[in-house]
């Protein structure tokens, strides 16, 4: 009997469409693998000398399906350029007409049976943001042909694991925007939302490749689109609103970890819902649909923020009278890492400290001014402040 944790998944870019190159494949850490072939067949109507049935022909093969995983830095990037058509240029992925494809294995290590879909372009890929797990993503494949074997013959070459382990979290939300306005609990707080593009990608036929798999997979219309589920607050009421006359909205987020991250962008997209209600014991929201239009969305990959080496306080040590203030400067090293501190003090009735490093002498005594790096929580440093009358 097969076990789902022998088989093993990974995925090749192809030149040539539907031709496997040589060279190492990637690793497809996967939720669920649901790419395969379904066979069509039609109904034989003929009569035959009696009333039994005639049984049936097969017609065509179509190949695609669904592909779940996490979401980790890097890992999807040659997926997310089959899906808009385009390779990335730098670190920016816009729309483009380009045909990018794969071919797709799986291998059962414990029964030897190996298969393979070649040809596989990205239909649609839907991300899906919870408030309180993991980011998956829906990858939606149509692939030009199919080769299955039983005889412990694998296709997959010498697989590379993905070079990124941490997966993005609701945690690792941030720059939640609509309008260019930074949502929150102060004025639409966001309980959880999607967003998918599709390809509306259509299967062609092609009569004399001695096949029964399609000849080509063809996009059509580009669209981004999900959903957003907010507090029913004035400002989600002014974006519902928008559906109204059609107003265009933007909206963008960014998901970042130690690993990098991306920004998504749809600088134009309309909204639909419905007018919220809720009982007694529930917080009204509401949902609005949403859908890109006439602008294409973009994608921008974060690199990694640069780890960080240490944290410097000066001056080290600081004596004010009550009443005094004076500025402390904190400096990250190394050069070009991330220079946001978060300061705080051991005893805010001795000695205060703002967001931007002015500690200000209120009684008598000492206090530890410390200064604390907001990427590294575990680089610190402090200053002695001593307060007299």
């Amino acid at each position: 009997m097969s076990s789902g944790a022998k088989r093993s998944t990974a995925f090749i870019r192809e030149v040539t469409p539907g031709i496997t190159p040589p060279g190492n494949w990637n690793v497809l850490t996967r939720v669920s693998f649901g790419l395969g072939p379904t066979y069509n067949s039609e109904e034989n109507n003929e009569i035959g000398a009696d009333r039994m049935s005639q049984g049936t022909a097969m017609t065509t093969v179509d190949v695609g399906g669904d592909i779940e995983t996490k979401f980790r830095f890097g890992a999807l990037d040659e997926f997310l350029a089959s899906c808009f058509g385009k390779d990335w240029v730098g670190n920016v992925l816009t729309m483009g007409n380009d045909r990018i494809s794969f071919s797709i294995g799986a291998y059962d290590a414990d029964v030897g049976i190996a298969a393979i879909a070649r040809g596989a372009q990205v239909a649609t890929l839907n991300i899906e943001v919870p408030n309180d797990n993991e980011i998956s993503v829906t990858t939606t494949f149509a692939a030009i042909d199919w080769d299955d074997k039983a005889d412990n013959t694998s296709f997959i070459v010498s697989p590379q694991p993905e070079a990124n382990q941490r997966r993005y979290g609701f945690k690792d939300v941030t720059g939640l925007k609509i309008n260019g306005i930074q949502l929150g609990e102060d004025n639409a707080c966001v309980d959880s939302f999607n967003l998918q593009f599709d390809n509306a990608v259509q299967t062609q036929r092609c009569i004399g490749n001695g096949n029964p798999f399609p000849g080509n997979i063809i996009p059509t219309t580009f669209t981004p689109s999900g959903s957003i589920t907010l507090s029913w607050s004035k400002a989600a009421y002014q974006y519902w609103k928008a559906q109204q006359n059609g107003d265009a909205l933007s909206f963008e987020f960014t998901l970042n970890n130690a690993d990098g991250g991306y920004t998504f962008l749809l600088p134009e997209m309309e909204v639909t819902g419905d007018w919220p209600d809720g009982g007694a014991t529930d917080i009204v929201q509401v949902e609005l649909s949403y859908t890109g239009r006439r602008v294409p969305p973009t994608i921008t990959r974060l690199a990694a923020p640069i780890a960080i080496a240490a944290v410097t306080v000066t001056p080290a040590t600081l004596s004010l009278a009550v009443g005094e203030s004076a500025d402390l400067e904190a400096v990250v090293t190394p050069v070009g890492a991330s220079q946001l501190v978060n300061w705080t003090s051991s005893d805010q009735a001795i000695a205060s400290i703002s967001a931007t490093g002015l500690v200000t002498a209120m009684a008598d005594g000492i206090a530890t001014i410390t200064a604390t790096s907001a990427v590294d929580g575990t680089k610190t440093d402090t200053c002695a402040v001593t307060v007299t009358v």
